[in-house]
């Protein structure tokens, strides 16, 4: 019988198992690590008299073999600097973004985030429990290509920001909210009761977060698509429509070019709103995620982009990721406002339901005592036309029906936008 083995799997004397031990006092903390977080299962478990060992599988083992100069490229590639010593442990997995936020918020150091490398894949360097430094890498063969020039320019007016090379992010600057907040100021004075809500977001708007200098704002206005109601007076202050979208929430963008601002108007009520604050204040106040996303932007940013767009499209998943976060935090209740209300009943009980407050109409008492009753609220919906001479005696801020949106949904995100950003 032929017998072609080449002694790989042990026979006639070939290594079987490329085992690497790693001797740390912190035996607890490196277990820990590299089994519950990394995830290597355990295949066994020792004890000595006055000491402990587990063996971890990582699945296929190699040992790879490179002389300095290749050492110092590889370096090069994936952090930008010579950083590893004579040994280097490397894990494949099947995300290398998830793996290092893992990772990290298990203690470990990110040394570089994810990289896409030459070989088509995304390599992250971490310095790790037991001193060793270490490489989690994903194949990035299968990844979707960028939105091409044509797919991105539907909807837009104008020409897009071409990049062709690795996008330059800043570091933190104090005045960005300075700026902001003059920028802010500006446009409410040019639109009065059109801007129903304006803040600063973005990253410029994190404290500790690099970012390109771009100020985002968002503007909340009654109807995006009338677009008379704003794009002329706002042009006076120098912002050009550049971007409608009104498939997309209908979405309009308006830029400005000294300063350089990106304004996104949405309906007031939109849950793009929503989400573009909530990720903006989780950020502010979480930072496991603000270093995810720090991680996400540097790693993004070292790569070669033709379109400064095609960079902001990368962030998406993570971006989605920490929004659906912020999201599913405990939501504030309502406080400092009260609706007045004259239209439909029933849609002033809706609403009155949908904000989880009381509904105080004229219906059922009179208005001096609803309003006396609605002064010790939190909130409430006042429903009566009566109701009107005496708004100025409440302690709240006032919202006018007519000012929501129709829409039910959107209308209960209105008030709650409303009330948690007064400013309007």
């Amino acid at each position: 019988m032929d017998d072609d083995r080449d002694g790989t799997d042990g026979s006639d004397g070939g290594v079987r198992q490329l085992r690497l031990v790693v001797t740390t006092p912190a035996y607890d903390e490196a277990l820990a690590f590299y089994r519950d977080v990394l995830g290597l299962a355990e295949e066994a478990s020792f004890s000595s008299p006055d000491g402990r060992v587990t063996i971890l599988s990582a699945g296929r083992a190699t040992l790879e073999i490179t002389d300095p100069a290749n050492a110092e490229f590889i370096d090069e590639v994936e952090v930008g600097r010579r950083v590893a010593g004579h040994l280097r442990v490397a894990f494949e997995v099947a995300d290398a973004t998830g793996a290092t936020d893992r990772l990290a918020r298990a203690g470990a150091t990110v040394v570089a985030p994810p990289t896409l490398t030459p070989w088509q894949s995304y390599n992250a360097r971490l310095d790790a429990p037991g001193d060793l430094h270490v490489t989690v890498f994903a194949d990035a063969s299968h990844e979707a290509a960028p939105r091409t020039e044509d797919e991105i320019m539907v909807g837009r007016v104008g020409t897009l920001e071409r990049l062709d090379a690795p996008v330059v992010l800043a570091e933190p600057d104090p005045a960005w909210p300075v700026v902001a907040a003059q920028l802010v100021a500006d446009i409410r004075r040019v639109l009065g009761p059109v801007a129903r809500l304006v803040e600063h977001a973005g990253s410029t708007s994190i404290p500790g977060l690099a970012a390109k200098p771009v100020i985002d704002l968002v503007l909340g206005v009654p109807d995006p698509a009338d677009e008379d109601a704003y794009v002329d007076r706002l042009g006076r202050l120098g912002y050009v429509l550049r971007v409608r979208e009104p498939e997309w929430h209908e979405h309009r963008l308006l830029r400005h070019v000294d300063p350089r601002v990106n304004l996104h108007v949405f309906g007031i009520g939109s849950v793009e709103i929503d989400r573009m604050l909530a990720l903006r204040d989780h950020l502010r106040t979480d930072a496991a995620d603000l270093a995810f996303y720090l991680r996400t932007k540097r790693g993004l940013a070292r790569r070669r982009w033709e379109l400064m767009q095609q960079y902001a499209d990368a962030k998406g998943e993570v971006v989605e990721q920490i929004v659906a976060r912020a999201l599913r935090c405990e939501p504030r209740p309502l406080t400092g406002v009260v609706v007045l209300a004259t239209g439909d009943p029933a849609v002033s009980a809706q609403l009155a339901r949908d904000l989880g407050v009381p509904l105080l109409s004229t219906e059922r008492a009179p208005a001096d005592l609803l309003l006396a009753i609605a002064a010790d609220c939190p909130a409430a919906v006042l429903h009566g036309a009566l109701l009107r001479d005496g708004l100025a005696s409440l302690p709240h801020r006032v919202i006018t029906d007519e000012s929501l949106p129709d829409d039910a949904d959107a209308r209960a995100r209105a008030v709650r936008q409303l009330a948690r950003y007064p400013s309007g």
